[in-house]
């Protein structure tokens, strides 16, 4: 008669469940979860690479688990009051952990919802504030990303954080791309000139992609302080091939905007002096 399941001792079949769990786990790492990171690794999309190593990461915790509540209940242990404690336990645990498990989860959006890539040049940008910091994407993980800023410094950032953040993306396109600098001019100069001045230097400037560079007339009133503004707002346009060459071109283009517009003679806007600093 051959023997049953429930005929064995709850020590061997304690054996055998851990025996069943090891093996599972070494079948679905080393087998499963090992071919299809070599097939992730021959496409160029990075999402099944980061899916996979999040199922590496959970992998353990959830064969683990499985285990546990088998062996308890071949050792006869009531599983509903364990799993309701359990319940109650991880309630506390995920309260007390809540920023952990933020991260976590923000993590996995970011891993699913791509709004960067590892390699990638963004820029990141906290709600509420103007300037954000600018790098390079080495690494996204579960709790943190790693990002190389322009000074060469890894920062780590919480994943919580940068879900609440604004993330701007320059390298999803290969293209050009457009970059801004913003001057004034006195209300008594010649805004036609000015342009053809300022477009000049622009144009000249290396770096900016031929035929790119124009300029426009942005404002005449300043939104922040709600009165006009000290001189004519001029905004010029251009485009460059390289992201990450953007601040130093800029430097450039308004090096040369300048220089063009003293050389001209082209009256800037004497800066206002405010009471609280006349005084």
């Amino acid at each position: 008669m051959p023997i049953q399941w429930t005929d064995l001792n709850p020590w061997y079949a304690t054996v055998i469940v851990v025996a069943l769990a090891l093996l599972t786990l070494w079948f679905v790492r080393g087998v499963v979860l090992t071919r299809l990171e070599r097939l992730a690794g021959a496409t160029d999309n990075d999402l099944d690479d980061r899916l996979i190593q999040l199922a590496k990461s959970l992998l353990g915790i959830v064969i683990f688990f499985g285990a546990l509540l088998w062996i308890l209940q071949i050792h006869g242990v009531e599983l509903t009051p364990f799993l309701a404690g359990a319940g109650i336990i991880g309630i506390a645990v995920g309260l007390a952990a809540k920023e952990t498990l933020g991260d976590i989860l923000s993590g996995v959006f970011l891993i699913t919802d791509r709004p960067m890539r590892v390699g990638d040049r963004v820029k990141i940008e906290r709600i509420g504030r103007e300037w954000g910091g600018w790098g390079d994407v080495l690494d996204i993980g579960l709790r943190r990303t790693e990002v190389r800023n322009t000074d060469g410094v890894v920062v780590s950032y919480p994943n919580s954080v940068l879900a609440m953040s604004v993330i701007t993306n320059f390298s999803h396109e290969d293209g050009p791309i457009r970059v801004r600098v913003r001057f004034q001019v006195d209300y008594d100069a010649d805004l036609g000139r000015a342009s053809e001045v300022a477009a000049t230097a622009i144009a000249a400037t290396e770096g900016v992609l031929e035929g790119t560079a124009q300029i426009v007339v942005r404002s005449l009133w300043d939104d922040d302080r709600g009165h006009i503004a000290a001189g004519v707002l001029l905004e010029g346009r251009y485009r460059i091939a390289d992201v990450r060459e953007r601040t130093r071109i800029r430097s450039r283009v308004l090096t040369a905007v300048f220089s063009a517009l003293r050389e001209a003679a082209i009256p800037l806007p004497a800066p206002r002096v405010r009471l609280s600093e006349a005084r």
